[in-house]
């Protein structure tokens, strides 16, 4: 896919996700969501990981619209393969990020270079000296980006796949 279908499909589903809640009366508060509820994260406490429940909490509301972009869970040995991995792809891709170099086929290139198949690379463009990228590495998913304007600046983390069966491309949409 080209960088500028890419663009595109990425800036459609931007405006869709804006017209979301506005359509579908996401976040409105629900019955019993009144000042005496003593649910999960209505206290004003952050919500405990999980927490599925809707109290009508700004929390509340967050995790309800999100919970189509939920990731699996990674085992303690997948969790340290993981870090090992998004350190191995920070220091590989630090030389390539700075002074505005970066290019979806210099990074693409350059994970090449670190070991990992072309199968598992996904690459995309935001904005003119910024791009992303996806590794999918079985039950590992790592994503980050690089931007050549902000004194090279490589992120990268890692999570399980996607729930909503996207693998490791984050799913657009939700309810």
């Amino acid at each position: 896919m080209t960088s500028a279908r890419r663009t595109a499909r990425i800036l459609a589903a931007a405006a869709a996700l804006a017209l979301v809640p506005v359509l579908a009366g996401c976040g409105t508060e629900r019955a019993g969501a009144g000042a005496g509820d003593t649910a999960p994260g209505a206290n004003g406490s952050p919500p405990v990981r999980g927490d599925t429940s809707v109290d009508g909490s700004d929390a509340s509301k967050y995790r309800e619209n999100h919970a189509f972009q939920s990731t699996a869970e990674l085992s303690p040995a997948d969790r340290a393969k993981a870090d090992a991995e998004v350190a191995k792809v920070k220091a590989g891709l630090a030389g390539i990020a700075e002074g505005r170099r970066t290019t979806e086929p210099r990074v693409r290139a350059a994970l090449a270079g670190l070991g990992y198949s072309s199968g598992a690379i996904t690459t995309g463009t935001f904005g003119p000296h910024r791009n992303t990228f996806v590794l999918d590495l079985g039950t590992i998913c790592v994503e980050g980006s690089l931007d050549g304007v902000v004194n090279g600046l490589v992120t990268a983390e890692a999570h399980g796949k996607y729930l909503e069966g996207t693998g490791c491309v984050k799913p657009v949409g939700g309810h």
